[in-house]
């Protein structure tokens, strides 16, 4: 499996082969040098983004030292408390948040996203954050590769699939310019992703071309068009709203910078997956799992029990993508 997965990475500028130089990585193509991070390769390449990328290096050196020293569970909390800004009860949340995602993720792994797993392959996740994905489908013995923008976040990720006993292959990366070779994986799993990306065509195109033909791809997003709060600043409305009055709006509600947030409607996911060509997909909204709801508030857990009844019933389908929470997207590649 390593021997496989070790050539996975390449250079994402010209992908060129990448050699090793010290503890760095440089392409042998190019020239272009790329710093090991904590056995994880910063492959991100200079674009507009929301991270600065010497920043994020930092943090990720000092999470792994915090890991040696205090374990995983203190340094997730760590990371929402000082990089993040949240409270210690938001923080104590979102840690138990993720540390309980592994199971989450299992669940989706015997559902929908059941053909990833199953793929003979190796099986990418885009923005694969702090990793529950990647641990869940090394617990059934796949070969798993993560990408994130954090590398923050990767150092969590390499820790915890190790955790679940899994031998993650991480890289720092943006999805809009992949790391990886041509056909080089069987499957990719996106999920909350395809909204941050600063060019949504490239990031569609990108899928297409690393994933080998007849590859499985599974993708998950708000939809733009939803009655219930934008998740993201919990604002209601934002997507109906002109794209250019958006931010102004969310500044002047929350006073929050909605910058490198872009929800997509249906219309707008078909339309990207057409002009990429290529991509047997459908779009699917499904109901919010059980298992979620104990989170939810009484009011809140009444109204998305209703939601679920309504997304069942075959007339309402039709008006889904005018107000539904959120869909996925899931195909293949054509041969």
């Amino acid at each position: 499996m390593h021997s496989l997965l070790d050539t996975l990475w390449c250079c994402p500028s010209c992908r060129g082969s990448l050699g090793q130089t010290n503890e760095d990585l440089h392409c042998e193509a190019c020239q272009t040098k790329y710093p090991v991070v904590h056995g994880i390769p910063d492959l991100r390449v200079e674009m507009d983004s929301w991270i600065d990328l010497n920043e994020d290096r930092t943090r990720a050196l000092e999470a792994a030292d915090r890991i040696c020293r205090e374990g995983l569970e203190a340094t997730i909390r760590h990371i929402f408390c000082f990089s993040r800004g949240m409270s210690e009860i938001q923080a104590d949340y979102r840690t138990r948040q993720i540390l309980a995602g592994v199971e989450k993720c299992q669940s989706q792994c015997s559902d929908w996203l059941k053909s990833a797993v199953e793929s003979n392959g190796i099986i990418l996740e885009i923005g694969c954050g702090p990793g529950q994905m990647l641990a869940a489908a090394a617990t059934r013995g796949c070969e798993v590769a993560g990408v994130d923008v954090s590398m923050e976040w990767l150092v969590v990720a390499r820790h915890l699939v190790e955790r679940h006993g899994g031998h993650p292959n991480l890289a720092a990366g943006f999805a809009e310019q992949l790391p990886l070779a041509d056909d080089s994986v069987e499957a990719i799993i996106s999920l909350d992703v395809i909204e941050h990306v600063g060019d949504q065509d490239a990031y569609v195109r990108e899928l297409g071309r690393v994933l080998n033909s007849g590859g499985f791809f599974a993708l998950s997003t708000p939809n733009r068009y939803s009655l219930s709060p934008e998740p993201h600043v919990n604002v209601w409305g934002v997507g109906y709203l002109p794209r250019s009055l958006q931010a102004r709006y969310v500044k002047l509600v929350k006073n929050q910078s909605y910058a490198f947030t872009r929800l997509l409607s249906v219309r707008e996911t078909r339309k990207l997956f057409s002009k990429a060509r290529g991509f047997d997909s459908r779009i699917v909204f499904p109901g919010i799992p059980e298992h979620e709801l104990s989170s939810f508030t009484k009011n809140k857990r009444r109204l998305a029990r209703i939601y679920n009844r309504l997304v069942e019933i075959p007339l309402v389908k039709v008006f889904l993508p005018f107000f539904g929470a959120y869909y996925r997207v899931c195909g293949t590649l054509r041969h």
